[in-house]
């Protein structure tokens, strides 16, 4: 039987993205954080028996437990993290988790024993350890992965092959300037410019002004004037109906399999819940031509010399407009995570979906807890046919400022009320959801 490796480092955007790119207003950080360091957690969602998952922290005694109950059966270790490397440098907390791993001879050496290794994301970190670990084939280049994943990429292959709704892309504060102009003045309300690679809503600016875009060209051309290149991304905000994902994997060969859809519902432009298509995005789907676009995007990953899972983020606008290709994900994502919950589920005749949601967490509170409160509620999942949740992510609760990652396994139209009575469950484990940051 064929095993595999799982790991990785979620926020990879925040180490592809070069250091003499010129950022947006208010660019926060994304890849670090107590949060994202702990949300290779969930990867045990792609395991299968007899694989490995590897952790930056971790799991708590009762969920591993929740975790066999539901049908997930996986070795796992913790990344021993040490407290000085060989210089007696300490480790910064925000080391991707290959560049610990490389550290432990124990995980390379466990990481070697599986025929395959499955990261999250491939890092020039993620490089180094596999050739260590005696596995320098297992993925593409780090540079080629960078490359694709920026949207300079993917909206200059959607230039290319003359699809709907794409954006601008711009080099210079000049350019920018121009590309709003031109935005505004064609009728539109709102232009909205990306940073290349901007992730879960960091790095999206909106200028709806001639004052905002005047405000916005000084704050790149100061930056531009200190050397820093410009590469940004400028388009409509589209007046969205539905967003969603199509997903599909690249073999070592160049072959590509197509593997399914994704609805995804957005807080802003963070990912805030994903579960099986809507009805009027498998129609648009099943006409044909949205197959055709993933097979050329694929057909432009293979010409780069990439190989592995791609999602590739999708609109549909209004009236009967779409956006077949906002950008491109060459690597895991939570989309892709939520259609192998879906496949699972789909033996007992259920439908998977994975959310997520910002908490605050009281003292003492946390994943046992909130295991507990599940149980007790008879809302935790355990494989079946009966409807449950199963949370993701154990070390998200650790911090007063965390947040709440879960699976629903249920039928379609039962999603919003577990996920209410989810929450019911969690406030009385001393974990309370926030909106606009504030309490509820």
């Amino acid at each position: 039987m064929t095993t595999a490796v799982h790991f990785g480092t979620f926020g990879a955007e925040h180490h592809w993205r070069p250091h003499d790119l010129a950022e947006l207003p208010r660019l926060a950080p994304s890849g670090t954080g107590p949060v994202v360091g702990s949300m290779d957690e969930m990867l045990f969602g792609f395991t299968s028996p007899g694989d490995l998952l590897v952790t930056r922290g971790a799991l708590t005694a009762p969920h591993r437990e929740a975790m066999a109950k539901a049908g997930f059966d996986f070795e796992h270790r913790c990344v021993r993290t040490p407290v000085a490397d060989g210089d007696g440098a300490a480790i910064a907390e925000e080391s991707v988790v290959e560049e610990l791993l490389a550290r432990d001879q124990e995980s390379v050496e466990a990481i070697s024993g599986h025929e395959r290794a499955l990261p999250f994301a491939v890092l020039p970190a993620t490089q180094r350890l596999l050739t260590g670990a005696g596995r320098p084939s297992a993925v593409p280049p780090a540079e080629t992965v960078a490359r694709v994943n920026g949207k300079a990429w993917s909206t200059a292959l959607a230039q290319r092959l003359g699809l709907p709704g794409t954006g601008r892309l711009v080099y210079s504060a000049e350019e920018l300037e121009t590309a709003l102009i031109r935005t505004l003045a064609g009728g539109e309300r709102v232009a909205l410019v990306k940073d290349a690679y901007g992730v879960a809503g960091q790095g999206a600016v909106e200028v709806m002004t001639p004052r905002a875009s005047a405000r916005l060209v000084r704050h790149v051309r100061r930056q531009e004037e200190r050397g820093l290149r410009v590469t940004f991304v400028v388009q409509p905000r589209h007046a969205r109906r539905a967003d969603f994902s199509g997903h599909l994997v690249i073999g070592c060969d160049g072959t590509w399999e197509h593997l399914g859809l994704r609805n995804m519902m957005n807080d802003g432009y963070r990912h805030h819940a994903s579960g099986p298509p809507a009805p009027d995005v498998t129609r648009r789907a099943r006409r044909g031509d949205h197959t055709a676009v993933l097979d050329e995007v694929a057909a432009a990953l293979v010409a780069e010399g990439y190989f592995g899972p791609v999602g590739v983020d999708a609109m549909l606008v209004e009236g009967d407009a779409w956006v077949p290709l906002l950008e491109v994900n060459a690597r895991s994502s939570l989309g892709l995570l939520s259609l192998h919950l879906d496949r699972r589920a789909a033996r007992y005749g259920l439908s998977g979906h994975l959310w997520q949601s910002d908490v605050v967490v009281e003292p003492g509170a946390g994943i046992d807890r909130l295991l507990r409160a599940l149980s007790e509620d008879g809302l935790l999942y355990t494989e079946g046919p009966q409807a449950g949740v199963l949370p993701l992510v154990g070390g998200s609760l650790r911090t007063s400022s965390g947040r709440l990652f879960c699976a629903a396994f249920c039928a379609p139209e039962d999603f919003p009320r577990l996920r209410a009575r989810t929450g019911i469950s969690a406030g009385r484990a001393g974990i309370h959801g926030k909106r606009g940051g504030v309490p509820v």
